[in-house]
C-alpha cells in the first residue's frame, strides 16, 4: 500500500531531540498535505501541536 487514506502515528517524536522532532513533524505534515492523507497523531509532546490542523485532547478517556 503506497497511498493510504489515513496515516496513524503514535508518539513520533518520543525518542528524538528538538531538531529531529521538528523535522519529523514537518515531514509528516508536508506529506499529509501533498498526498491529501488524513493523519491521526497521538502525542504527549505539546510542542508539536502547532503543526496540526485540528487538536483533540483526551481527558478521563473522553475526547474534548
Amino acid at each position: 500500500m503506497t497511498s493510504p487514506a489515513v496515516l496513524l502515528v503514535d508518539e513520533p517524536t518520543s525518542a528524538l531531540d528538538r531538531v529531529r522532532s521538528a523535522e519529523a513533524v514537518r515531514l509528516i505534515a508536508e506529506q499529509t498535505h501533498e498526498r491529501g492523507t488524513a493523519t491521526v497523531m497521538v502525542t504527549h509532546d505539546t510542542a508539536i501541536l502547532d503543526a496540526a490542523d485540528r487538536v483533540y485532547e483526551m481527558v478521563d478517556g473522553r475526547l474534548s
